[in-house]
């Protein structure tokens, strides 16, 4: 009709099919895990495994992602370990769902880092070894561009991304932040904002209301002190919201089966 204001529905951009094993299991043999010596590593992934019970969500399979910060402002979490024990946290929780057994990491401040993959076999100091450049090189907080590369990556998945993203602040531009949020719900893609401390902008991005985007693709947790957290707790505010998006997914055609 001539006058109408009405737009239309955003779009799908990449359907997937979303597997699930009949039987509930891990993605990764926790068990092997124990044995080769990850002890701390397999109690995660047993967390993991309760916390997606929990939401019907035992035996998911998805692609994990961890968008990690690298920013000045994270540097006494880098320096007293609090990061290598994030990173292991959402390993743990990978072993449970990751389609690949890999979690690409990807580092950002003013820049996007490279993306450093870690497994089982290289989670051990990884932050030391392969992440964290430093005191004197750690800048600002472009979210929005290690976003895109989330993006990029949702352009050619074959399995759905869970996709966790660790940072304490409010990014250098929100505009453009908000508007790859949007965008990526058009994609296979669940954020889960792990917040060090209290951002209200993550808040905001979890409230954005539904006529902004195709679906409701964000969850915001916020910790002041991630290390007061149990591994059980933890692996549960990784589960939450995840479960209804999926559901939400599969009514707009983002993802398809399970």
């Amino acid at each position: 009709m001539f006058g109408s204001n009405r737009t239309s529905r955003p779009a799908p951009a990449h359907p997937v099919k979303l597997t699930k094993d009949p039987a509930g299991a891990p993605a990764i043999n926790i068990s092997k895990v124990r044995e080769a010596g990850h002890i701390e590593l397999a109690k995660r992934a047993d967390k993991a495994g309760l916390a997606l019970s929990k939401k019907g969500l035992n035996g998911i399979r998805a692609q994990a992602v961890l968008v990690l910060d690298h920013s000045g402002s994270m540097l006494n979490d880098y320096s007293n370990g609090k990061v290598q024990t994030l990173v292991e946290r959402v390993l743990g929780f990978s072993l449970q769902i990751d389609v690949d057994g890999t979690v690409p990491v990807v580092p950002f401040d003013h820049r996007v880092l490279p993306t450093v993959e870690v497994t089982v076999d290289t989670y051990r100091d990884v932050v030391n070894r392969k992440i964290w450049r430093g005191m004197g090189d750690m800048g600002s907080t472009r979210l929005h561009e290690a976003l895109r590369v989330v993006r990029d990556m949702a352009v050619i998945t074959d399995a759905p991304l869970f996709c966790a993203v660790v940072t304490d602040g409010n990014p250098d531009s929100r505009p453009p932040t908000t508007d790859i949020v949007v965008d990526l719900a058009r994609y296979p893609v669940f954020l889960k904002f792990i917040a060090i401390r209290e951002v209200p902008y993550l808040q905001e991005l979890d409230d954005l209301p539904a006529d902004r985007r195709l679906l409701d693709n964000v969850d915001a947790k916020f910790f002041n002190d991630p290390s007061a957290v149990s591994d059980l707790e933890f692996a549960d505010a990784l589960a939450d919201e995840w479960d209804t998006w999926i559901s939400a997914a599969q009514r707009a055609g983002v993802v398809q089966g399970a």
